[in-house]
């Protein structure tokens, strides 16, 4: 097959991956959410918190760089860097930018590793491309 029609594949099935929720990243337990989220809904408490926990995000961003991952209002009013997200917009998106190979200050997050699997990574920036919701 070519490369643009291996390209296509890639694409196709990044898609689906992200409006199905996707692959688990290794060792990611499933939500323990009671109210399923509408398909291809992510949900902040159930799918971004036990990311940044499982990665140790919060464990820095308590405050580090007077950045906190607690909630989305303080996620949406960032740190010492500015805002950490664009609503509907995560490529504009610091966290995005931070959590991945090159970013624009600094280390590439979570700092020192493991970092995010691509799926993982697809989990945020869907949740971002939806607009940031508080849910």
């Amino acid at each position: 097959m070519n490369n643009r029609g291996n390209r296509w594949r890639t694409l196709c099935l990044i898609l689906a991956l992200v409006v199905t929720g996707g692959c688990r990243d290794l060792g990611e337990e499933p939500p323990n959410d009671p109210q399923p989220e509408p398909p291809g809904t992510v949900s902040f408490r159930s799918r971004i918190i036990p990311i940044f926990q499982r990665h140790g995000c919060e464990g820095c961003h308590g405050g580090s760089g007077g950045l906190f991952l607690q909630t989305v209002a303080s996620i949406r009013t960032g740190g010492d860097h500015g805002p950490a997200l664009v609503p509907g917009n995560p490529d504009s998106s610091l966290i995005i930018r931070k959590l991945s190979p090159f970013p624009p200050f600094g280390d590439r997050m979570p700092q020192g590793g493991p970092y995010l699997h691509d799926t993982t990574l697809a989990v945020i920036r869907a949740w971002i491309a939806q607009g940031a919701p508080d849910n």
